[in-house]
């Protein structure tokens, strides 16, 4: 029985310690089941996250060898999961790379580089590296950031910053830095170099006839015109990429800089393509418009040894090439800035003389062909300069315009004129017509009719002894518009004549369409009346024409005798010029009525 007893309690013992031992391996074997799962579920929570994140994730051994990826790095090298891995990654970065950090938990950060797609194709990243030892192995990730937004956007920030929106060239910003480093390489190098300053003539008649988008689109042809002349320069002058700059400055105004100038002929050839490829006809929005510029030319260092002494006198020399007729290129002369000078000092001054009441309306009589009787006068404006004395209006009337006066100067001489009539009519004279020549800006404005109607009910002029002189140019191009205001003119009560015709292209479909009442032969058809064939068939052919559309003909100009009757005999009317009387002051013309 004792042996029994013992077999037993063995028994039960073994029993027993395989129970706790099932227990304890039932206990462990669920710990490491949740140990794994809590792994397995880290690991899912991992990747998902890895594969989350908008940067790349590489990992790879000591070889090299790609061991993972994420999404964002597969999107980024254009690849899948499955043709990235065990691939190389010394075929994604350029060799100068350092792709292996030495010391654990170091890192290589850097800022730009490229990595290669698999199609070939390089993308901007930034990279940072990683090492770490798991299980006494070395393990590498590398970060991978794509930055072609960043640079982009940081592309378009400089392109607005340092290029003009409308035409994609330099601006001003940019022009300037090129210019100091070129005029500091030519100073090294003992170089010369060139800088062409370009303005468009009469640019802003297309504005205000055409609109600002139709000015637009020239300035972006003009633009392109420009580029093609300069890539023709490569070959015809020897131009090298870096060896010129063309800026638009803004409005119509552009430069173009060359450096390395061997011979002023080149330049003298660079500006002569620029200005012919300019006139050629462009057609923009239906309307064929024919384009010139004026070029300014400045050496360095010859003309100036500072930025804004070049830019300064390239200026002048652009605006002495409008003087002399436009559609031209002038070089810099020392001489240009003392007329520079003047011309500064007379704007200043024009800008004093409306508060000042410096200007003075003449009267240059008219007479008939026919017993030369008075019949009308013209008003012409002066200016009694406190210096200089009387200033005939071509010393300062191209100025007005450009300071934006000529309007308000030409609405004062026609209010100056009806009240000198007014003055005349109380005074008990028989006042003849007096004719007022109307600007380009008067013409435009919108409220035109408005204002001298305004005019003739202040002073209380009749409408019918004031007589509108339009120039041929003003009502060419404005055609639309000038046969809808001429019109309204005539309505008004107002007279009308064509200065100046026949220097411009009027057809005699539009002259019938114009409310007109005269047409005025330009005087550069009389001056030579006597000795000129040809000027005396055009003046012949002009009278025709306009006796054949029941206009009259005023002949401006007349100086001797012979034109006079050369004139009388071709059937004109009215007769003006210095032959009968040069314009004088009202006072002096009231002895005429």
């Amino acid at each position: 029985m004792d042996d029994d007893s013992q077999l037993v309690r063995r028994a039960e013992r073994e029993r027993m310690a395989r129970k706790e031992a099932e227990r304890l391996l039932e206990e462990k074997s669920r710990e490491l089941f949740y140990t794994n799962q809590s792994l397995k579920e880290r690991e899912e929570k991992t990747q998902k996250v890895l594969q989350a994140i908008s940067d790349g994730i590489l990992t790879y051994g000591g070889e090299g060898i790609i061991q993972s990826s994420n999404r964002a790095a597969d999107e980024i090298i254009g690849s899948d999961f499955d043709s990235i891995i065990s691939s190389s990654v010394f075929n994604l970065f350029p060799p100068n790379i350092d792709l292996f950090p030495q010391n654990d938990h170091d890192s290589h950060q850097i800022e730009l580089t490229y990595i290669i797609k698999l199609d070939g194709k390089s993308c901007p990243v930034e990279l940072n590296i990683a090492m770490f030892i798991q299980n006494e192995v070395k393990v590498y990730i590398a970060t991978i950031r794509d930055v072609r937004e960043r640079i982009e956007a940081q592309e378009h920030i400089q392109q607005l910053a340092y290029y003009d929106s409308l035409t994609g060239l330099p601006n001003r910003s940019l022009f300037y830095d090129r210019l100091k480093i070129a005029m500091d390489n030519a100073k090294r190098d003992n170089d010369l170099l060139a800088l062409l300053f370009l303005d468009l003539d009469r640019f802003k008649r297309v504005n205000d006839t055409l609109g600002h988008s139709a000015g637009d689109k020239l300035l972006v042809k003009i633009s392109k015109r420009l580029r093609n002349v300069i890539r023709e320069g490569d070959s015809v002058i020897h131009l090298h990429e870096g060896d010129f700059l063309l800026t638009r400055l803004g409005g119509d105004e552009f430069t173009l800089l060359l450096s390395r100038v061997r011979k002023l002929n080149d330049v003298a050839r660079v500006t002569e393509r620029i200005l012919h490829e300019i006139r050629r006809p462009i057609f923009i929005e239906n309307h064929e418009l024919v384009i010139t510029g004026s070029i300014g030319i400045s050496l360095y260092p010859i003309d100036g040894e500072n930025v804004n002494e070049l830019i300064r006198n390239a200026d002048v020399a652009m605006y002495q090439a409008k003087k002399d007729g436009k559609d031209r290129a002038v070089f810099y002369s020392s001489s240009m800035n003392e007329k520079a000078l003047r011309v500064l000092t007379l704007e200043e001054e024009l800008r004093h003389a409306f508060d000042e009441n410096q200007f003075r309306v003449f009267y240059q009589p008219k007479v008939s062909f026919k017993d030369k009787k008075l019949i009308g006068a013209e008003a012409l404006v002066r200016w009694q300069h406190p210096k200089r004395g009387i200033l005939a209006p071509g010393q300062f009337l191209p100025i007005a315009e450009e300071l934006g006066l000529i309007g308000p100067l030409s609405n004062w001489v026609l209010l100056e004129t009806c009240q000198q009539i007014r003055r005349w009519q109380k005074a008990g004279k028989d006042v003849v017509n007096i004719s007022v020549n109307v600007s380009d800006q008067q013409f435009k404005e919108g409220d035109f009719v408005k204002k001298i109607n305004q005019v003739f009910m202040d002073t209380g002029v009749s409408p019918s002894i004031i007589e509108l002189e339009l120039t041929e140019t003003i009502v060419m191009e404005n055609s639309n518009f000038a046969v809808d205001l001429t019109k309204r003119i005539k309505q008004a009560g107002v007279s009308l004549s064509i200065d100046d015709f026949g220097t411009g292209y009027s057809s005699m479909s539009h002259l019938k369409s114009l409310s007109v009442d005269k047409l005025k032969i330009d005087q550069s058809f009389v001056r030579d009346l006597e000795n000129s064939q040809e000027d005396n068939a055009i003046v012949k052919a002009i009278i025709a024409l306009s006796h054949s559309l029941n206009l009259e003909v005023v002949a401006e100009g007349i100086e001797t005798e012979e034109q006079f009757e050369i004139l009388k005999k071709l059937g004109a009317e009215e007769a003006q010029g210095y032959l009968f009387s040069r314009p004088i002051p009202a006072e002096e013309f009231t002895s005429w009525l």
